[in-house]
């Protein structure tokens, strides 16, 4: 048998070590200090009390992934010894190891003011402020400071690239990067998070460079591969891009932990003949109306085997997708657990497709036409409610999801649509924005008159049927250019200058939506010349429509 480790040796005494302590701090809480004490010795012959020697019992319980010992070890510790910074500091610490960040603010809080020297706490609780969406003004505060005290510390400026690139100081954001990968050269962090401040500088094969250099110092990490496949997949490298996005369930911020456990194992390509396939809807809505195009393929592939092909996709789509592809499969559903799906024998997620098909962009399914389909009858519903509206008529969105990591970058916001779109007369603006009543009221005030009809959609289906009512969709990177372009509807779609993967870089169309045109920001942050592109050639068009 090999040898056991110190790790293991320290871990395997945690148990009691643990339960002596607790001892310890019930007696605290009892008030009998001669208990206390005699708890306190019996855990020295246990284990050594000094910090170092609890660091590594600490550590050794983190290795072997025993997080709530470490957790409570570390509570402990610092319950007892709540005047120290040191103990304060490793139960934040513990607990961002874990995952939960945001219970580690408390105790670096109390650390800090107890003794705010160490620039590793102030990086620390930076980083827990940063992925919890805690106030950007005091990470940088924190982080500054922190570098400023120890230059050389890595950690804190790969945190500070993060903190200036979300705060929109692009420059700050690549010296940040720069001086991290200068001070770590192993770090894949460090190498990463400078590629995502490259990303933004459309410094793109530098960018592509750093992400490498990341995915070779920790080839087993998933958020390394999964960054680089965005980067493979928007410089349209889909050879390479596909197999790296299979790293997206462990590796996006968004997927992580999330992917359903399925009683049946994924497809691989074996054998169908006499089994069932389940194909399922994952990551967001736009995701599902862009990759929903790969049913009939998938469909006829699993027909030519000899077996049966189930779908699961969401409930929010209403009767579109049914209608649209669901004639190709032998089962839809939406929605519903795992345990609702009928029996299958393979599973493989929506957006595995493009991998299992090699798709390049001569290869695209429905890359010249729609693939979904409103219903007829609710569109002629809605042109008879527009018809007294002879100006063109536009449907808006001006935000993602809030909640997206992303959204700040993509987002346009209704003031300046009311800026750039608020003295055109010869159009009828739209709001397709869900749940933003109170942003189109605020538009109106501001000069864009803009109707609003989202409050009668309950699904995908319904907005399917409104745009297909309207003469152009203006939109932002959302769920809605998706929807439009998936229809067939003349769209125009505004860019932020590091898009998601589909827009691809530097081109005008969309080989995924041959309606779309796109507007692109020349430079990072700069939405003015897009606006202003976006005003003129919508005047044109409405001059046009208006003299017909």
């Amino acid at each position: 048998m090999p040898p056991t480790s110190t790790f293991d040796r320290e871990a395997d005494i945690s148990s009691a070590f643990l339960t002596v302590l607790r001892h310890a701090a019930a007696a605290r809480r009892h008030g009998t200090a001669e208990s206390e004490t005699q708890c306190f010795d019996s855990a020295a012959r246990l284990h050594p009390l000094d910090d170092v020697s609890l660091d590594s019992l600490i550590t050794a319980l983190l290795e072997r992934r025993r997080h709530d010992e470490a957790i409570e070890l570390a509570a402990i510790i610092a319950q007892l010894d709540a005047h120290r910074a040191a103990a304060l500091f490793r139960l934040g610490y513990v607990l961002q190891m874990a995952g939960r960040h945001a219970e580690a603010i408390a105790p670096y809080r109390l650390a800090l003011a107890i003794d705010p020297a160490p620039p590793r706490l102030r990086n620390n609780l930076a980083g827990a402020l940063m992925l919890t969406n805690g106030d950007p003004a005091e990470q940088l505060a924190l982080l500054e400071s922190a570098v400023r005290d120890q230059p050389d510390d890595a950690d804190a400026w790969t945190n500070l690239a993060h903190a200036y690139r979300t705060s929109m100081d692009l420059q700050r954001a690549l010296e940040a990067g720069a001086k991290a990968v200068k001070c770590a050269p192993h770090s894949p962090l460090a190498h990463n998070n400078y590629a995502l401040a490259l990303r933004e500088a459309q410094r793109w094969s530098e960018a592509e460079q750093a992400a490498q250099a990341a995915c070779v110092l920790a080839p087993l990490d998933a958020t390394m591969r999964s960054n680089l496949a965005m980067l493979q997949l928007v410089r349209g490298d889909y050879v390479h891009g596909w197999p790296s996005h299979e790293a997206r369930w462990e590796g996006s911020l968004e997927l992580t932990g999330n992917r359903p456990a399925m009683p049946a194992p994924t497809w691989h390509g074996e054998p169908l003949a006499g089994k069932t396939l389940l194909v399922w809807g994952e990551q967001g809505m736009g995701d599902v109306l862009q990759f929903s195009r790969y049913i009939p393929m998938l469909a006829q592939r699993v027909r030519c085997e000899g077996g049966r092909l189930a779908w699961n996709s969401f409930p929010q789509m209403g009767a579109l997708l049914e209608r649209s592809l669901g004639g190709h499969v032998d089962d839809y559903s939406a929605g519903g657990g795992v345990e609702s799906l009928p029996p299958f024998d393979y599973e493989i997620p929506l957006l595995s497709l493009p991998l299992l098909f090699s798709t390049g962009e001569e290869s695209i399914p429905f890359a010249a036409q729609p693939y979904l389909h409103a219903d007829a009858a609710a569109i002629e519903a809605w042109r008879e409610r527009l018809a007294s509206e002879t100006r063109l008529k536009v449907g808006l969105t001006w935000t993602g999801s809030h909640g997206h990591q992303r959204n700040p970058f993509r987002r346009i916001g209704w003031e300046r649509y009311a800026a750039h779109f608020g003295g055109m007369r010869d159009v009828a603006f739209y709001s397709l924005q869900p749940g933003a009543a109170a942003d189109v009221a605020a538009a109106r005030a501001a000069g864009l008159t803009m109707s609003d009809y989202t409050a009668e959609f309950t699904s995908f289906d319904d907005t399917a049927a409104f745009v297909g009512a309207l003469d152009l969709v203006i939109s932002v990177c959302t769920s809605a250019a998706h929807l439009s372009g998936a229809l067939g509807q003349r769209t125009w779609v505004l860019l932020d200058v590091n898009p998601h993967w589909v827009w691809l870089l530097a081109r005008r169309d969309s080989p995924w939506y041959p309606s779309a045109e796109l507007y692109r920001q020349p430079q990072f942050g700069q939405w003015e010349p897009v606006l202003e592109a976006v005003a003129r050639d919508l005047g044109e068009l409405a001059d046009g429509h208006r003299t017909r």
